[in-house]
């Protein structure tokens, strides 16, 4: 096979990796590097077992060697290494060193909002360890403040119950109440959380939903 072929079928999955592991981006680009991972994945598993077939077969005059297996098997071997990069790598679930409440929270949504867009998502027992910390803080009166409050609410109506959520509803209309502008977030994000976490509350006692918001939030954002 000329070099070339070497880019697409080891240098994605490779880079795919990579980021994985590595990097926790949260929005879509993180979705399009999983989502192009394994894009990639499957046209070169696709093309490993068209050519696996065709050497078995021998259906053609020329056999196929041995050596145009090799790029096609290691695109699909690093493929594979990158799925469980994504899902085993990125940041702890929580911080490892102690700091504030508020850069606590603020890190703890960041890692909630950063494995839904990664193979982390499915593992549970990150959400679990999140979930545990924010009730500990809310038990022992620390978040007060309109961010961290909304930060917890986050947190809290990825959990398993009506009480998370009823809760995460509670924090995210304090926070609406009480907003103070910040750059990087804005009190319409406290109201739209507000309205979520009441509706998923709702849902989860068999009541039917108010805003219509989760629509969206099947996806579990």
């Amino acid at each position: 096979m000329k070099r070339w072929r070497l880019i697409p079928a080891v240098g994605l999955p490779v880079a795919f990796a990579a980021l994985g592991y590595f990097i926790n981006i949260i929005g879509p680009v993180s979705l399009l590097l999983v989502v192009l991972g394994l894009c990639v994945l499957v046209v070169i598993s696709f093309v490993l077992v068209v050519l696996l077939v065709l050497r078995v077969a021998k259906i053609r005059k020329r056999p196929v060697s041995a050596a145009a297996l090799r790029i096609p098997a290691l695109g699909v071997l690093t493929g594979v290494l990158g799925l469980a990069a994504g899902y085993l790598g990125g940041p702890p679930p929580l911080p490892s060193v102690r700091t504030s409440v508020s850069s606590e929270l603020a890190y703890i949504y960041n890692t909630d909002q950063g494995d839904r867009v990664t193979l982390r998502l499915l593992r549970p027992e990150r959400d679990a360890v999140r979930l545990g910390r924010v009730l500990e803080l809310h038990r022992q009166g620390l978040i007060t403040g309109p961010v961290d409050q909304l930060n917890a609410a986050m947190v809290l109506q990825h959990g398993r119950d009506s009480t998370h959520y009823r809760l995460a509803h509670e924090l995210a209309k304090a926070a609406f109440n009480g907003w103070v502008e910040t750059p990087k977030r804005s009190k319409q994000d406290a109201e739209w959380v507000m309205k979520a976490t009441y509706d998923r509350w709702m849902l989860s006692i068999g009541k039917p939903q108010v805003y219509g918001t989760q629509k969206e939030f099947d996806f579990g954002f």
